[in-house]
């Protein structure tokens, strides 16, 4: 999304203020783009009130900091997520998002200050999880420009020994370029074949776009992270996803790329008829798709295995040897097939944790 269409976008949103949040930064911030209107205090059961142009601003009634709930027999990454708001509005025709909310809203907290202070005082204890990252319920940037929010965590971020990264498919990073990051940064952007992120994925910036963030972001010495997550099976995948390939060894030549993360299309069976009503004309759903053992529909296990190994062997050529690519909620057998061996979520959590230390200024 590139500044003059979020500006346009953004025009249309209506926003929202729970009473409570009005002397909040968030709020506060917010009020300088969009008209704010009060609101009467509201839970996650009347999120449902609310549509696509809507942005509420209420407190978080919960823990700010959670572990990534990951899977029973799949690897987890071990990352921790600071939890300041719920749901995206870019419209891609995949986002699981979709199957665990009942609101088509962006919802933001407004109690940034408390969750804020819980995550200082959780980076003065001794020990501590080393990596957090705020993408994993909304786009970790999508109004960050607006808010303030990740000028706050840089800043925390930089005097600890900790890493965050900031998850997004936009292309809003030059807000945060100027920031003494010390490398405890990582900006990472969601990548997609050409036209697969054409195609589905809404209003998020073009992919040209988002390439072009990550070098921006690199110039600055961010950390980069790159997502793969969805990759989608169409006819043509192979020459999509090695045209993007071909695009990273272009765009972030000499870039610190902190890591790559794999993961195949995945959804819970719920997600198919939500989807299908929003989008009626995606065919991300037409592949062959069989249950997995965490309940979501997956591609077979050949295929998925096929894809990363392409993927992994055309990384491997554009991308420094440092580079960590990893796959996102696999099983140990899928591990293997694609590395020849299996980590388990404790040798990819301490391979993870380990790289990000060694890009720390």
């Amino acid at each position: 999304m590139t500044d003059h269409e979020a500006a346009r976008g953004e025009a249309r949103l209506r926003l929202l203020v729970e009473e409570s949040c009005q002397e909040g930064f968030m709020a506060k911030n917010l009020a300088r783009t969009f008209r704010q209107e009060s609101l009467s205090p509201v839970g996650p059961s009347d999120y449902d009130r609310f549509g696509p142009r809507d942005i509420l601003v209420t407190p978080h009634r919960g823990r700010f900091l959670k572990a990534c709930p990951g899977t029973p027999g799949y690897n987890c990454c071990g990352l921790y997520i600071f939890h300041f708001g719920l749901g995206c509005p870019l419209g891609c025709h995949y986002c699981i998002l979709a199957a665990y909310l009942d609101t088509e809203a962006l919802v933001l907290f407004g109690n940034m200050e408390e969750g804020l202070a819980q995550f200082s005082a959780l980076l003065d204890r001794a020990e501590r999880p080393w990596r957090f990252c705020t993408g994993e319920f909304t786009d970790s940037l999508l109004l960050d420009r607006r808010t303030g929010l990740a000028e706050r965590l840089v800043a925390l971020a930089a005097g600890r020994e900790v890493t965050l990264e900031l998850k997004t498919k936009t292309d809003q990073v030059d807000h945060l370029l100027g920031l003494d990051h010390r490398g405890r940064t990582i900006i990472s952007f969601s990548l997609n074949a050409p036209g697969m992120a054409a195609a589905v994925e809404g209003r998020a910036a073009p992919l040209a776009g988002r390439l072009k963030a990550a070098a921006r972001a690199a110039g600055a010495g961010y950390p980069v992270g790159l997502h793969f997550d969805p990759l989608i099976f169409q006819p043509g995948w192979e020459e999509g996803y090695a045209r993007t390939i071909d695009l990273i060894g272009q765009s972030l030549a000499g870039a610190k790329v902190a890591w790559v993360s794999l993961g195949c299309f995945r959804y819970l069976p719920r997600l198919k008829e939500i989807k299908l009503a929003r989008h009626p004309g995606t065919s991300i759903f037409d592949s062959e798709f069989i249950s997995g053992g965490d309940g979501k529909k997956r591609y077979p296990r050949p295929l998925r295995t096929r894809m990363y190994k392409r993927l992994v062997q055309g990384l491997g050529r554009v991308l420094p040897a440092e580079t960590v690519i990893y796959l996102c909620m696999e099983s140990p057998r899928v591990w293997r097939d694609v590395f020849g061996q299996d980590p388990g979520t404790a040798g990819l959590t301490e391979l993870l944790d380990r790289r990000a230390r060694s890009l720390w200024l």
